[in-house]
């Protein structure tokens, strides 16, 4: 079986998700629990070989993260503001429990930007450059410390699905997803 060419992380927890609040590109940084986690995800990470760097989003909470893992690795670690999470705009910062429902009007819900931030479709087209920066940059396996939804959009990237066809799923803080092996069709 062949090495991901890139394995996922997520930010241990930050102040923000420890709140209850809409994070996005806020720079809260990581809470105790989060070195935590950051130190779990980095053992783990310890355990498999290969990787030839550690490229992270430039946010803090993402970038501490990276650099307890890029030591234990005994990796180079990179900044790459092309990881940063979702911008949610006017609704960073607020505490989730008092956002209201709305409905995004016309369209799909993917290409709503959220408070004016960007939307789902304008990470996924990011994340295209980024990813190419990337593997040009960094020709071997590689450890990308970064968001929830970044995550999550550059799984749909990297298995040849649009913005529309995103697949949501749980990652907690500290947790670990490997991309897919080969090229994608």
């Amino acid at each position: 079986m062949s090495t991901p060419r890139f394995t996922f992380v997520r930010h241990g927890q930050c102040v923000a998700n420890e709140q209850g609040r809409v994070a996005g590109q806020l720079d809260s940084p990581l809470t105790p629990l989060g070195h935590t986690q950051a130190e779990g995800a980095a053992v783990l990470l310890a355990g498999r070989r290969g990787f030839t760097a550690v490229v992270s989003s430039d946010l803090q909470r993402a970038h501490a993260t990276a650099r307890i893992i890029a030591g234990v690795l005994n990796l180079p670690l990179h900044l790459e503001p092309g990881l940063r999470e979702q911008c949610f705009g006017s609704m960073e910062g607020q505490l989730f429990a008092d956002l209201t429902a709305s409905s995004p009007g016309e369209g799909h819900i993917n290409e709503v930007r959220w408070g004016n931030g960007e939307s789902v479709t304008d990470v996924h087209a990011r994340l295209v450059d980024t990813f190419d920066r990337i593997t040009a940059a960094h020709p071997g396996p590689v450890v990308l410390v970064t968001h929830g939804h970044v995550i999550q959009i550059g799984m749909a990237v990297l298995q040849g699905r649009g913005a529309r066809d995103i697949e949501w799923f749980d990652l907690p803080n500290g947790g670990i997803v490997a991309g897919p092996t080969g090229p994608q069709q």
